[in-house]
């Protein structure tokens, strides 16, 4: 839906600015048939050179996109090991460890993705996992069977949280995101300048190729900013999901 709602504004916006672009004299489609031969060229120069920077780019944000999905689940699921590996500690260490898990997961769940998004790392959040590991640290004195596991378990939750949050942090060097939206700028400014004969086909020239760098722009932002809402972004689903069992009445112990 919200999709649709702005390609409609942008079809409105750009036919507005299309009518009044061309009834400029100097702008309408007989001077520059008439006078912008070889133009087309060009302008198929500047394209290929911000094709080729918008794929590197877009490929760059894909890659990181990946790595967090496969960072956010690994966390989630080692989350869960741990939890089910508490049903087969006593009581008051089972207790305690469910408590950690219960804490972390509320804190990832109402602080971590605002501060993430800024780039910055939750002072709580990172109290909660240091409570969480030195739990599991604990489990040795008490239970020396399941320690070992515990442990791997923690470890592995915590190098996964280190590459989300790693991840988190990359963003598009500045001068190459500058590039990238002068790029886009310049291809739909320029995309004015080329003569095409019939105004209907001039239209849909001049609109694709403005709505596609626009896209591209979108996808690019978007990707740099994956817990941000939009179009596609990573969410709380999976740690929420697990909150709710770990909250849930134990089924033992």
């Amino acid at each position: 839906m919200l999709f649709l709602i702005q390609t409609i504004s942008f079809f409105i916006a750009f036919t507005v600015i299309f009518i009044c672009v061309r009834l400029i004299p100097f702008m309408n489609l007989v001077s520059l048939t008439a006078y912008t031969n070889g133009v087309g060229w060009l302008y198929s120069a500047i394209s290929l050179i911000f094709g080729v920077l918008a794929a590197f780019t877009v490929q760059a944000q894909a890659t990181k996109w990946d790595s967090l999905l496969r960072a956010t689940r690994e966390e989630v699921n080692g989350l869960k090991r741990l939890f089910w590996l508490s049903y087969h500690l006593p009581v008051p260490q089972a207790k305690k460890l469910r408590a950690s898990i219960r804490s972390y997961l509320e804190r990832v769940i109402h602080e971590g993705w605002k501060d993430i998004d800024a780039g910055r790392r939750s002072h709580p959040l990172e109290a909660a996992i240091r409570s969480l590991q030195e739990d599991v640290f604990a489990l040795s004195r008490r239970t020396p069977a399941y320690s070992a596991t515990a442990i791997a378990l923690v470890r592995s939750i915590f190098e996964s949280r280190e590459e989300r949050m790693f991840q988190s942090a990359k963003r598009t060097p500045l001068l190459l995101k500058a590039t990238i939206y002068t790029g886009a700028i310049m291809m739909i400014v320029l995309s004015y300048f080329i003569g095409v004969p019939d105004a209907w086909i001039d239209f849909i020239f001049t609109g694709s190729i403005a709505f596609l760098v626009i896209l591209i722009a979108t996808v690019i932002e978007d990707l740099e900013h994956p817990y941000r809402p939009g179009h596609w972004h990573i969410t709380q689903d999976a740690y929420r999901r697990l909150l709710e069992e770990v909250n849930a009445k134990p089924q033992s112990s």
